[in-house]
């Protein structure tokens, strides 16, 4: 049996901060999606649904920190070539996304 020889450049404290990086980039992703949900729900959505506005108010706010940590922890999962592609896109989305954010807040 041969035992094969890690590439150069890959350690294993590597590997797994990338992992912990996709699963933290993962939680914050769907604690995103579920507020961002609220949000649209609460501003769209009949009265009866959020008559006193807390779910916009609180899901704006858990929202854009979920897409702050997002924005951060995802370039980090990947490799470091593809790292600045990804914060390319990453972090306009997170912009966007809190202008979308506040435009729903302010004009509720």
């Amino acid at each position: 049996m041969t035992v094969s020889t890690p590439r150069p450049g890959r350690s294993a404290a590597s590997i797994v901060g990338r992992v912990v990086a996709g699963v933290v980039s993962l939680g914050a992703g769907i604690v995103f999606v579920l507020c961002g949900w609220l949000v649209i729900s609460s501003r769209f959505g009949p009265p009866q649904t959020d008559m006193h506005g807390y779910g916009l108010i609180f899901g704006s706010a858990l929202s854009t920190i979920a897409a702050l940590v997002l924005a951060v922890a995802l370039p980090l999962s990947f490799s470091p070539r593809r790292r600045r592609q990804v914060c390319a896109f990453s972090m306009p989305f997170f912009v966007i996304v809190l202008g979308l954010v506040i435009a729903a807040l302010v004009t509720a």
